[in-house]
């Protein structure tokens, strides 16, 4: 009993001291955006910017009509009005303007210094809305690869892309900053008055008394705090609130941030729901102990800081900037340094928070090496459970699941065989055959115990495994297994294409259920289908296309070679809303990481024309292959365009009783996109106030991933009932679920008939029939092939693999 007590004190002081960091962390963010110049990032500047925003665009805008009435009345200011021509609205005006003011509002600038920063900011606007306008895949491209918008829009670079752009002078901006801080002065945000400084008496910017009177007793922005696993076991969910963390407040459902201005009302629904499965599902894994190998975390250590390459997704140590060549380098040379230049700068961009991310969850690793610890849960507003620890979690990256195991538990020659599968796949014949994953498993036992011996020493045993710590978890688990007859190295088993799987279950379709392995006793992999239906495109194309510009682009990808890898993205996406965009993203990203380095005059013909030819083709050829779950989307589409303009939110329940509620409600006032600054919003983002209408247009963006993730959820609460009511520890990750190998081939069993018996109604109709009994609204029938036979569902034992 004193264990427990002093178990729960020590996660008490646990709790108040990552309060305390994230207290800290969050003030020492502040501190850096305002020393930064970024006043407009901080909470007073957001508040600021939402008050002023409004009235400075009306005051621009007035300006810009009596302008264009009276064409050839002489106005202070006038040359400057062409300038705005390329602008969206005077919304779009006042939101880079104020915005560059905010930024230096604590700042005591000089008046014209000031107003050049406006003018600045405002030439740095034009440029990237002219290169937007030319080239989105490119800028989208730079954006994401760590290039700064300041960057972008520099004269260099807009030379490089070839965006033809007019160079500004300091004359020219300071016009362009004078006309408009004439409009923001009325908002009484800041004032000029002028400071003698020794023969003269300039003029500075400064804030206004009342500006600096709402600073000081602005409420500060809400953080949330990181916790890591838990030393004891979390409060158990019997309502919702008072689950989870010791000290946790927020409620077990998290509902959207828009409906934070009225919680009560948000909440409603779930208090008049039985959640009882969901609880059920939350506080078994919430009491399954786990443990966190010190072996591993050891292991992990030495390799990071050593920087063991294969075993993370990037290096703890950034490349380094080569120096700078001498005088009169060769052209080969001069490329060849800006290249690894290039390189070495992008690394650092882009993997800078990887890194981050790494060294802290190997340190929170290491607080709790050795020890049993638990994890607490909570349900997003689908029904999805998710870890309230942000580290040493099974919800975390490859690496760290890994750190986690089971308590250990007998383990007899069954286990050992799911143990002996369970490393093939995560060595990378996760689409193989059972039985050929046992071979393999047997024929590389010595292999892995090799492995298991002296990993550090072996890594040619396991450093090329497609999940290497996964693997050398389960070359350790063996190892035990035979000095112990013991082991908790976990056993995972994750759903095959989750996504069409699920909307093939629910239209009855028997092609795309066979191609998600719903039905069927043999392997498939959807992914290989697309890319074989790409591959054939090609060579289409490149014997009878239109052009030698198309049959150049065919020649290219085939030699570049197209496999299931380029084509998982593109199909894991696209019942979730990913577009034509999504897949030429992810196609730059690849060529990108094949030629190294692109100069920016070559990425037109290099990049983004191949990208941009590639997605059309697989976007065409995947809407072939799954076109009927698509479908699904667009009968959602429809009640949500039936339904909302006469307010009937879309409300419907789940398999397992989950309450379904997408009720997303106009906001009260616009959100202006920038390219400079990106979104700025003119209103808090939880402002859609319980008055506004609905909006059909907002819940479409995600409706049919909400419904997609609502069945999932209820699949999960499902297997994890099922795996309570015998006290069999699991823990999942939404449609991946993790046992130990004892309990392996039983839990395999129930996944599928937990599967089977779940999409054995036709739940799109009763869904229908639910949304037209509340709102007496005839609706269109919902997508339907029928075609599979629901027994059939979950026979195929790769569905869970």
């Amino acid at each position: 009993m004193q264990a427990v007590r002093s178990a729960y004190e020590e996660q008490q002081l646990r709790e108040e001291k990552a309060k305390r960091r994230a207290r800290e962390a969050h003030k020492s963010a502040q501190r850096r955006l305002k020393e930064a110049g970024k006043e407009s990032a901080l909470p007073y500047g957001q508040v600021l910017f939402d008050i002023t925003r409004e009235p400075v665009a009306i005051s621009i805008a007035q300006a810009l009509e009596e302008a264009c009435l009276d064409q050839k009345k002489a106005r202070q200011f006038g040359a400057v009005l062409p300038l705005l021509d390329h602008f969206q609205s005077p919304d779009h005006i006042a939101a880079v303007a104020l915005t560059a003011a905010l930024d230096q509002l604590s700042r005591k600038q000089r008046y014209p210094t000031f107003c050049q920063n406006i003018g600045l900011a405002i030439e740095r606007e034009t440029r990237l809305i002219k290169f937007g306008k030319c080239d989105p895949l490119h800028i989208r491209r730079l954006t994401r690869t760590g290039w700064s918008r300041t960057r972008i829009a520099a004269t260099e670079t807009m030379r490089q892309v070839g965006v033809p752009v007019a160079a500004w002078t300091d004359v020219t901006r300071l016009q362009v900053g004078s006309f408009l801080v004439e409009h923001m002065t009325q908002t009484g945000l800041f004032r000029v008055a002028r400071h003698r400084k020794g023969k003269v008496s300039p003029r500075f910017v400064l804030p206004t008394e009342e500006a600096l009177e709402f600073i000081k007793h602005c409420p500060e922005r809400s953080y949330r705090t990181a916790h890591s696993a838990m030393v004891c076991p979390p409060r158990p969910w019997t309502d919702l609130y008072d689950g989870g963390h010791l000290g946790n407040e927020e409620p077990f459902v998290r509902v959207p941030i828009g409906d934070h201005d009225d919680r009560s009302k948000a909440m409603q629904h779930y208090y008049a729901a039985d959640l009882r499965v969901a609880y059920t599902a939350a506080n078994h894994m919430q009491g399954t102990p786990l443990v966190v190998s010190a072996e591993m975390v050891e292991l992990q250590r030495t390799a990071w800081d050593n920087g063991i390459d294969g075993l993370y997704p990037c290096s703890r140590q950034p490349l380094e900037v080569p120096d700078r060549l001498g005088s009169d380098p060769s052209e080969d040379d001069l490329k060849s340094r800006n290249r690894l230049a290039a390189a070495a700068y992008r690394d650092q961009e882009v993997h800078r928070p990887r890194r981050i991310k790494i060294e802290r969850a190997l340190q929170a690793a290491e607080e709790l090496a050795g020890r049993t610890v638990y994890q607490p849960y909570h349900a997003d507003y689908r029904g999805r459970l998710y870890t309230g620890n942000r580290f040493v979690t099974t919800q975390g990256q490859e690496f760290e699941k890994a750190m986690l195991s089971f308590k250990s538990a007998p383990c007899n020659d069954e286990g050992i065989e799911q143990l002996l599968m369970a490393a093939a796949g995560h060595h990378g014949m996760s689409r193989s055959k059972w039985a050929d994953r046992l071979a393999w498993g047997k024929e590389h036992r010595q292999e892995m115990l090799a492995a298991a011996e002296d990993p550090l020493g072996r890594l040619e045993l396991w450093r090329s495994a497609k999940d290497p710590w996964q693997y050398l978890q389960c070359c350790r688990g063996l190892a035990e297994v035979v000095r112990t007859g013991r082991t908790g190295a976990p056993v995972r088993f994750d759903q095959t294409t989750s996504g069409c799987g699920i909307l093939s279950a629910l239209t009855r379709d028997s092609r795309i259920g066979r191609a998600c392995n719903l039905t069927g006793s043999t392997p498939h992999d959807i992914y290989s289908d697309v890319a074989a239906a790409v591959v054939e495109r090609l060579k289409h194309d490149l014997e009878f296309g239109d052009g030698e510009r198309e049959r150049a682009l065919s020649h290219l990808w085939l030699e570049f070679g197209i496999d299931r890898s380029i084509c998982k993205g593109p199909v894991l996406s696209a019942p979730y809303g990913g577009s034509w965009m999504s897949i030429a993203d992810g196609l730059v990203d690849r060529l990108d990481e094949h030629y190294g380095f692109v100069p920016l005059n070559e990425y037109g013909y290099r990049v983004a024309t191949p990208s941009k030819y590639l997605a059309s083709i697989i976007w065409s050829e995947l809407k072939g292959l799954i076109g009927p779950v698509l479908e699904v989307k667009a009968w959602l589409r429809k009640l949500t365009k039936a339904l909302m303009p006469k307010d009937w939110p879309l409300v419907w329940t789940s398999p397992m009783g989950w309450p379904m509620r997408i009720a997303d409600r106009a906001p009260t006032k616009q959100a202006i996109s920038t390219w400079l600054y990106g979104k700025r919003i003119s209103s808090h983002i939880q402002d859609q106030p319980w008055e506004s209408p609905l909006s059909y247009v907002l819940a479409n963006k995600g409706i049919c991933a909400n419904l997609t993730h609502s069945f999932d959820a209820a699949f999960c609460h499902a297997a994890v009932k099922w795996a309570a009511s015998r006290s069999m520890p699991v823990v999942s990750n939404h449609d991946c679920f993790a046992v130990q190998p004892c309990n392996a081939k039983v839990f395999h069993a129930a996944l599928l008939s937990e599967f089977r018996t779940m999409y054995r109604p036709n739940w799109l109709m009763q869904i229908k029939e639910e949304l037209e009994g509340y709102s007496e609204i005839t609706l269109p029938d919902p997508p339907y092939v029928g075609t599979l036979r629901a027994g059939d569902i979950g026979s195929n034992p790769y569905l869970f693999s």
